[in-house]
């Protein structure tokens, strides 16, 4: 399956698979992103993810491979195995 993403998200994405079942705060996630830019606001990843979901999940409203945690952040679920 070949899917379209922004950088923003390519990143997101990225650091989630780097970090499969660790729950990342939005702070960590505006990290990866935005390089730790002030001024990016905690709820633009909420915005983010809810562009990647509908991308990557067969059944959008199912949230299952990217998982809220509350007063936690984001942990991404698959499991990711390294290929060379």
């Amino acid at each position: 399956m070949k899917i379209t993403l922004t950088s923003v998200e390519f990143d997101l994405l990225l650091g989630f698979c780097r970090n499969p079942g660790k729950v990342m705060s939005r702070e960590q996630l505006i990290a990866l992103v935005h390089g730790g830019m002030a001024g990016s606001i905690e709820r633009s990843i909420d915005v983010h993810i809810s562009r990647i979901r509908p991308k990557l999940e067969p059944d959008p409203s199912d949230r299952s491979m990217i998982k809220m945690v509350r007063l936690g952040g984001y942990v991404f679920t698959p499991s990711v195995e390294e290929h060379r």
